[in-house]
């Protein structure tokens, strides 16, 4: 049963297909809790591994959510805020693992700087190396460019600038947007732009919802001060190419959602031909190895 009474923080987890990740980020939020009223929502997405079970045997503390067909990212999530009446929202994925304090410090940063929709914390890879979790909004020029080149020459500039590769992150900073696999929500902040728009099945949502936040006046923040571990792929059980695929939809969806009404729908053809090229690639590159 769903927890109604107002909380400080709900923390929601989206499942499917990743029931050993889904215990160790269980696991870990449960070791380090923040100090403070805090509920956990998992919504698990008619997977077929146990995750479901795991849940209801092993965490009674945990408010599950059982949808009857694997909904997306974008829709799983809005049940559960739906579900939820806190002040923040954190939405983390299944395959990621919090670090002691790393709750709070994202909460107490946020209680810093009212004028904060969203923040996300530094996300270390597996290997210990830092995520390029915060960028810029795919402009035309620089995101045709990543895409095109992004499989040939990883390190070329367009990326890197695309991914804010040279940024420092040592210090808090303003970006356009942060990764969904972990993001502190203001709750006002998500009354006033809206939820995320269940249009995207997968990739994207998070981009677009920080879009929606920034054309509300609110801020987002990239925080280094809290860490996350991400595990890159776990929650996701779909071959490279499908989720290529997946992904460029998404981005289409993206460009026409938010410039169909601005001079930049003329380049739009220009968009169809960068994103085909690049499962194009995607498909080649499977192929090679």
């Amino acid at each position: 049963m769903l927890k109604n009474s107002f909380c400080t923080l709900s923390i929601v987890i989206v499942s499917y297909n990743s029931s050993n990740y889904l215990k160790k980020c269980i696991d870990s939020l449960l070791k380090f809790k923040p100090p403070f009223d805090f509920e956990i929502i998992a919504v698990d997405n008619a997977s077929t591994d146990g995750s479901a079970e795991l849940i209801k045997n092993n965490y009674p503390s945990v408010s599950l959510i059982l949808n009857e067909k694997n909904l997306g990212f974008a829709a799983a999530n809005n049940i559960a805020i739906k579900n939820s009446s806190s002040k923040y929202v954190l939405l983390i994925n299944s395959d990621c693992e919090v670090y002691e304090k790393s709750i709070e410090k994202l909460v107490a940063f946020m209680e810093e700087n009212i004028d904060g929709g969203v923040t996300g914390p530094k996300i270390i890879n597996a290997d210990g190396t830092t995520q390029l979790s915060c960028r810029r909004f795919p402009s035309f020029f620089d995101a045709g460019m990543h895409a095109i080149l992004h499989n040939i020459a990883p390190n070329n500039r367009f990326s890197r600038r695309y991914k804010l590769a040279d940024a420092g992150r040592d210090k808090p900073f303003e970006v356009d947007w942060v990764s969904g696999s972990c993001m502190l929500i203001r709750r006002l902040a998500l009354d006033d732009s809206g939820l995320m728009d269940e249009n995207y099945f997968m990739y994207v949502e998070d981009t677009d919802l920080c879009f929606q936040m920034w054309k509300k006046g609110w801020k987002v923040i990239y925080c280094p001060h809290a860490e996350i571990l991400h595990h890159i792929g776990g929650s996701t059980h779909k071959s490279e190419l499908v989720s290529s695929v997946r992904m460029q939809k998404s981005v289409l969806y993206f460009f026409w959602k938010n410039y169909k009404k601005t001079s930049r729908v003329l380049l739009l053809p220009f968009v169809v031909i960068v994103l085909g090229i690049r499962i194009f690639l995607t498909f080649v590159k499977n192929l090679l190895k």
